[in-house]
């Protein structure tokens, strides 16, 4: 079974649309969907369908596996976003019950089948494609997706500025479970594990990282949320308003413990994380890697929420170093 990459190439996230001029060979941009990172390793084997973190997903989407194996040749490696669609717009909720549970998998396939959406090709024929150019690699991807059918689909792509200008626009006016776009260099080569790539999104919503929490672990009332400054430093940029049970226990699931020496204190002011009144509060620490997405609004003072922030989702699919840095 084919085995390469363990790691996929990854994109940096910027507060504007990079200019056309940006990246080597200049840009072409792509939707970022609201999706699960993936690799497909398809031989003789069958189709083995890897998260970006490298761990074997294949149980929990059957219906991909299955159908890559029947349509894509032998020798090739796919790089790509799995979605599934609801009612219009992408299900991001449906995703993470496929992958809580690949026990239920069969059963969620034949009800919210997941789709591929393509935007790399890594491997054709068992040889490695990743030294040779975007624009290449795009074509041998565009030569080979001719034949498929959904499930498989290969992601839009422009050249234009303006045209992925008004992509922005429209994603935000429409909220389809698209979250931006992806701009990549024409001439760049697929460096793994790389952030050579840039992100930009369209939507209110960040990621930040838990820090601690309010509340026992097991049912936490607040999120205290951090982010890193330039120097390396875990800072504390505020908190959620409380949560409701079902967030929760989606939280509570992926807290740990500190494993070493953690840099905020047992307690701070209640000031620092919004309106809640200016006493000391107690704080529960908690191991630094869980990634959450949280809707905010603009009111930032010197890098810190002056309001208590909306919980969204979890994100187990980021890494803390895919959080902004303030």
């Amino acid at each position: 079974m084919l085995s390469f990459p363990q790691e996929p190439m990854l994109a940096k996230p910027v507060d504007r649309l990079p200019s056309s001029e940006a990246l080597a060979g200049g840009c072409v941009y792509e939707p970022k969907f609201d999706g699960y990172r993936a690799l497909l390793f398809v031989d003789d084997v069958g189709c083995r369908v890897q998260s970006r973190r490298g761990h074997d997903i294949s149980l929990s989407f059957p219906d991909l596996a299955e159908a890559a194996a029947e349509q894509l040749p032998e020798g090739v490696v796919l790089d790509g976003e799995l979605v599934i669609w609801g009612d219009g717009e992408l299900d991001f909720a449906e995703l993470q019950r496929r992958l809580a549970s690949s026990a239920i998998a069969l059963r969620r396939a034949y009800k919210h089948p997941a789709s591929f959406v393509a935007f790399d090709l890594l491997c054709v024929d068992g040889r490695d494609a990743r030294s040779q150019a975007f624009r290449d690699r795009r074509r041998a991807l565009e030569a080979l997706f001719a034949e498929l059918r959904p499930p498989l689909q290969l992601a839009p792509q422009t050249t234009d500025r303006d045209e992925a200008q008004q992509w922005m626009t429209d994603y935000a006016s429409e909220p389809v479970g698209l979250e931006g776009i992806v701009a990549k260099g024409l001439e760049q080569p697929y460096r793994t594990g790389k952030r050579d790539w840039m992100k930009i999104r369209v939507s209110d919503t960040v990621e930040a990282i838990v820090g601690a929490v309010t509340g026992p672990l097991t049912a936490p009332d607040r999120l205290i949320l951090g982010q890193y400054d330039l120097t390396g430093r875990l800072v504390i940029i505020g908190g959620t308003s409380s949560l409701r049970p079902r967030q929760q226990r989606a939280v509570a699931e992926l807290l740990e413990l500190p494993k070493r020496e953690h840099p905020w204190p047992s307690e701070i002011s209640s000031t620092r994380l919004g309106p809640w009144g200016r006493d000391r509060r107690p704080i529960t620490r908690v191991e630094p890697t869980l990634v959450v997405e949280v809707s905010a609004d603009n009111a930032v003072d010197s890098g810190r929420r002056r309001h208590a922030v909306q919980f969204i989702r979890v994100r187990p699919d980021l890494t803390i170093e895919e959080t902004a840095v303030v």
